[in-house]
């Protein structure tokens, strides 16, 4: 999440592939698609994730693990029985929100129905394994990465805090032939440790690789004593609270916080009590054990703001770019001291989420009255004011992120579509190419349109290029790809950028751009594939049923077949199919069937205009 993978680390599909295994793999969340630098080492990756336009948290953006079981199943399946593979399933169930399916509806809380199910899709992969005979010789390893706060220590998902309920997780392994079989090993390991451990099982080289392997721990049934490190900058990075650091032995569980906690790992699992105070000389060793073993973590010096950045910052009115808190001098809040500002924070969110936008401005105002420079408060102010329409208000809002953050890609992002919405298209442009750093697709994707809107094509064409390398999924900006080479009359070279978007805009079911299809059917109707353009047009007016564009571009074209009735029927749409039909709608089927040479239909509907928009000098007699 606003993170990526470098290219030269290390990953275990990368070394299991260069030991001859093949690599493929499943993920259920858009928050680790390929994108993200994760997918590095695999050879099939499969993140086609069905992305909902109504839900802006990318966290939520997810697909029911069942896909991901299946897509995983014909993968190995297409592999032959002799050659050795590596599958990977990422399942986000379970995960906020919580909507298990209906059979699991009926358990005590939503979290548990979700549990349910994913113990019931790893059981669907692995019986499907047992019946094509590929389960015997296999090494499983099931894992999750986090769990969920449910409201101990005053925290409902996770991320936030590093208490027990957050960072124990399970690891499960099976062996090949099902050796040890119920062994359960004492001790605690690191998830870190998971990639050498699995490689040594396989017989490769861990070299490299974080972590140990933890495989004579299986073989003597307990793990050797070690500390393990766990982490959040989650309140850093977001909010400008401290970060946390963690360190657990056999014995205790240090926080190091600006209030550092000790707790009694033994005797005390639900950590109620702090012992920080009782016990001084044991967290001492246990931070001395973090600073040793990380460093010593130090407020940053807020970064200068590159001088191309500060340029354009001057030329929107932004006097001086600030930082954000997390990187002031002086200590920073104990996330401890924050958890219910926290929580009003995310409540705000979910809010905002389900379109309760004026709910959300209230908790946002109380949030940001305790910690006024809270980044992503003002910038979740600032959209959902902009969605209630009061824009000096989210524009308001939205000049806090920048003077706090300056290269807040969000932030610039909301503003170049507002100074764009508000004619104001060198703002816009200025806005978006500071975004084009950290949020390239969609920051290239806003330049591609702005510039379509001002008649540069190239331009529009080769930022429409620029965000596809970003992101290849995105379904605008392989629309306006086809839309500059439309504009130039390379309809050939047209399509195939029409397609890719109608193949993306599949994937994101809540995603309608409109004119893609009657853009691709305007294409083929120019290069004579007249059927096929026929059937463009109809998905046109069947994803929008008033399209103007998809009922006067085939509307034209049965004129052309001779098909007149037809043509009428279908341009007559643009006002009978849409029940906010205005002047410019009338106006559109006027001008349709005079250029059609249809006059009597447009003397007719010119008239049903005037007595609807008396005013409107379009319609006048003899206009």
């Amino acid at each position: 999440q606003g993170f990526s993978l470098g290219s030269d680390k290390p990953t275990l599909a990368a070394r299991l592939h260069a030991g001859g295994f093949d690599t493929g793999a499943a993920v259920s969340a858009y928050v680790i698609r390929a994108a993200t630098g994760i997918a590095q080492g695999f050879d099939a990756y499969d993140d086609a994730i069905p992305v909902d336009a109504s839900v802006e948290a990318l966290s939520a953006q997810q697909r029911d693990g069942a896909q991901s079981v299946d897509s995983l199943l014909r993968w190995i399946e297409a592999r032959p029985a002799s050659k050795r593979f590596f599958a990977f399933l990422h399942l986000y169930e379970p995960h906020a929100p919580y909507t298990p399916p209906p059979a699991y509806q009926g358990l005590a809380e939503p979290y548990d129905g979700e549990v349910a199910y994913a113990d019931e899709l790893v059981g669907r992969l692995l019986t499907r394994l047992r019946e094509r005979g590929r389960y015997e010789g296999v090494v499983f390893a099931v894992t999750s990465d986090h769990g969920e706060g449910l409201g101990d220590h005053g925290e409902q998902e996770h991320g936030f805090f590093l208490y027990r309920e957050a960072v124990r997780i399970p690891l499960i392994l099976r062996l090949p032939g099902g050796a040890r079989g119920g062994t359960h090993v004492s001790g605690t390991v690191a998830q870190v440790d998971l990639p050498a451990t699995l490689l040594d099982l396989l017989g490769l080289p861990a070299e490299g690789m974080d972590g140990r392997s933890q495989r004579p721990a299986i073989e003597k049934g307990a793990a050797e004593p070690r500390p393990v490190y766990s982490e959040t900058f989650f309140p850093r990075y977001h909010f400008g609270w401290s970060e946390l650091l963690a360190v657990t032995d056999d014995r205790y569980r240090y926080i190091h916080a600006p209030r550092p906690e000790l707790y009694d790992a033994r005797n005390d699992p639900a950590e109620r009590a702090n012992l920080a105070a009782q016990r001084p000389d044991a967290g001492r060793a246990m931070a001395a054990w973090i600073e040793k073993a990380v460093g010593k973590v130090e407020a940053a010096t807020p970064a200068a703001v590159p001088a191309d950045v500060a340029e354009n910052l001057r030329a929107l009115g932004y006097v001086s770019g600030g930082s954000r808190p997390a990187s002031g001098a002086g200590p920073l809040p104990d996330p401890k001291d924050k958890v219910s500002v926290y929580e009003a924070y995310r409540r705000a969110g979910a809010l905002h989420g389900r379109g309760r936008d004026e709910e959300a401005v209230r908790e946002l105002r109380t949030v940001l009255a305790d910690t006024p420079g809270m980044v992503d408060a003002w910038n979740l102010l600032g959209l959902a004011l902009f969605r209630m329409g009061r824009t000096p208000e989210a524009v308001a809002a939205l000049d806090e992120v920048v003077k706090i953050e300056p290269t807040h890609a969000g932030a610039h992002l909301a503003l170049a579509r507002i100074d764009a919405a508000s004619g104001r298209p060198e703002r816009a442009l200025r806005h978006a190419g500071l975004a084009s750093a950290t949020q390239p697709g969609e920051a290239f994707e806003t330049l591609a349109e702005l510039m379509l809107q001002g008649g540069r094509l190239r331009e529009a064409a080769e930022y429409a290029r620029r965000s596809l390398a970003a992101d290849h999924s995105r379904v605008l900006s392989a629309f306006l790809l086809g839309e500059a080479a439309r504009k130039e009359g390379r309809f050939a070279q047209a399509v195939p950028s029409y397609r890719q978007a109608i193949e993306a805009q599949r994937l994101r079911p809540g995603s309608v751009v409109r004119n893609l299809h009657a853009g691709l059917a305007d294409c083929l109707a120019r290069l004579g594939q007249e059927a096929e353009a026929e059937k463009q047009f109809l998905a046109e007016i069947e994803a929008i049923p008033h399209s103007r564009e998809g009922r006067t571009g085939l509307a034209m074209l049965y004129r052309s077949q001779g098909r007149d009735a037809d043509a009428r029927s279908v341009l007559e749409g643009v006002v009978t199919a849409n029940p906010r039909a205005g002047a410019d709608e009338y106006w559109t089927v006027v001008r349709a069937f005079a250029t059609l040479g249809d006059l009597a239909a447009a003397r007719e509907w010119a008239g049903r205009a005037r007595v609807l928009f008396p005013a409107d000098r379009r319609f006048a007699r003899g206009g």
